[in-house]
């Protein structure tokens, strides 16, 4: 029982480190110390899903996409952290998997309704555009289209967004 106090206590530390590294956007150094705590966590340790999360989302950061596999593991057995599905949501995003990142929001949702980073990502994800023609649907195929266009216009290094 007292190597597993000590081994969740330097899990703690090292997921504190990694959030050190994280905030400064040194994301291998964050994965590796996110890495360390999830190796150390006993295997009921409460916060085991976090550690990987975040380990998850940073080497997303660091351009390694299984992270993303890391993310959504770590939701799939998460029952209690909203914090868990926040790092889910950001690296369903950074992806662009929309309807996954909503589904992955809905969830922590349902964990935590007052959760505020993740109001703040709803907020944040329910913003559109306006549709390319005002008199026409958004759905009209036409408004679609322009949209798409548009869109990709926009996204060209060097324009800048209206």
């Amino acid at each position: 029982m007292n190597q597993t106090v000590s081994s969740s206590s330097r899990a703690r530390d090292d997921y504190r480190l990694g959030l050190v590294f994280f905030r400064k956007r040194q994301w291998r150094a964050a994965a590796r110390h996110f890495g360390l705590a999830q190796r150390r966590a006993a295997r009921d340790d409460e916060y085991l899903n976090v550690y990987a999360s975040c380990q998850g989302l940073s080497l997303i950061r660091c351009g390694d996409p299984s992270g993303l596999n890391q993310c959504r593991h770590a939701a799939g057995r998460e029952r209690v952290r909203p914090e868990v599905f926040v790092n889910l949501v950001l690296a369903e995003l950074r992806f662009r998997h929309r309807r996954r990142a909503w589904e992955a929001l809905c969830r922590g949702l349902a964990l935590d309704p007052d959760h505020p980073v993740l109001h703040k990502l709803a907020r944040k994800m329910d913003r559109r555009r306006r549709p390319a023609i005002g008199f026409l649907k958004r759905e009209h195929p036409l408004n679609k289209w322009l949209g798409k266009a548009t869109w990709r216009l926009l996204k060209r290094p060097g324009r800048r967004r209206a």
